[in-house]
């Protein structure tokens, strides 16, 4: 995954994804047709790692300090599929499979997450988590000030707090 955060999904070549993996290019192309088909697979895998992790975070009844540990031991891996998600949508919009890639793969989350925090039918709390997430990650990366995870869930609370007395 490191090559494709750090060049980009559409200036990576086989040939260079070989040498990364240290396998020929022959056996690279045996598995993987395309580089689309490869980057999509590994892309699907980690998804699925993290979905099943969040999954069994709810079936164990764990509380938000969990999810807030397991935010943050991975901050950087959710990082970098944010970049790619963000390289695909910028570059490679015109591919509707890496396009749906994206889609399912913030599908999956949400889903994942909406097993996490109880709700009824017309809340969505995994995509409000989800976007809070993003965005508090984009801003955790480019703020000059360090600012760690129980200070931003704790700043969420109070903003909870603040709409419940607007309303």
């Amino acid at each position: 995954m490191p090559i494709f955060v750090t060049r980009g999904v559409s200036s990576v070549s086989m040939r260079e994804l070989s040498k990364e993996l240290g396998v020929s290019t022959g056996t690279l192309y045996h598995y993987f047709p395309t580089k689309e088909i490869l980057f999509s697979s590994m892309v699907k895998q980690l998804v699925a790692i993290d979905a099943k992790e969040i999954t069994e975070l709810s079936e164990s009844h764990s509380g938000l300090s969990d999810i807030m540990n397991f935010v943050a031991t991975r901050e950087d891996h959710f990082l970098n599929l944010m970049l790619l998600a963000v390289d695909v949508k910028r570059h490679l919009s015109d591919s509707n499979e890496l396009s749906l890639l994206v889609e399912d793969s913030f599908s999956t989350y949400q889903t994942a997450l909406d097993r996490f925090f109880p709700t009824n039918a017309n809340t969505m709390s995994g995509k409000a988590f989800l976007s809070f997430f993003l965005g508090a990650l984009f801003l955790k990366n480019k703020a000059t000030e360090k600012t760690n995870w129980p200070e931003l869930f704790e700043g969420l609370e109070n903003l909870k707090v603040l709409f419940q007395n607007k309303e």
